[in-house]
């Protein structure tokens, strides 16, 4: 896990955990409140498989009731959002055990950047 200090322009794709905004080059994605609550557990445990269960736990963890869906679900978005491709994994799977962020697969804006 890193903290960037850089423009958000030097990273091939930037996350901001506090504003849950994704940054690819000149375009910016949001989080929704179930993906942003998944990337923090999977960035607390980078580089280590994390339970569907846990993950399903953490998303139906909304007060307002939102989100509630499939772990499965979220993480494909994630992926789409992080534009995780066969080149260049960033969440992965490790059948059995569950799901993981690839080590040094993102750069992490610090709060207030």
């Amino acid at each position: 896990m890193r903290a960037v200090t850089g423009t958000r322009r030097e990273a091939q794709v930037m996350v901001s955990l506090d504003r849950g905004e994704v940054w690819i080059r000149d375009e910016d994605s949001y989080l929704t409140p179930g993906e942003l609550r998944i990337l923090r557990m999977l960035k607390r445990r980078e580089g280590r498989p994390v339970p569907a269960e846990i993950l399903a736990a953490q998303v139906c963890d909304d007060p307002a009731g939102y989100g509630c869906a499939s772990p499965k679900h979220h993480i494909s978005s994630l992926r789409r959002k992080l534009r995780h491709s066969e080149e260049r994994p960033v969440i992965a799977t490790r059948r059995g055990l569950g799901y993981y962020l690839v080590e040094g697969s993102l750069s992490f804006s610090e709060e207030g950047d």
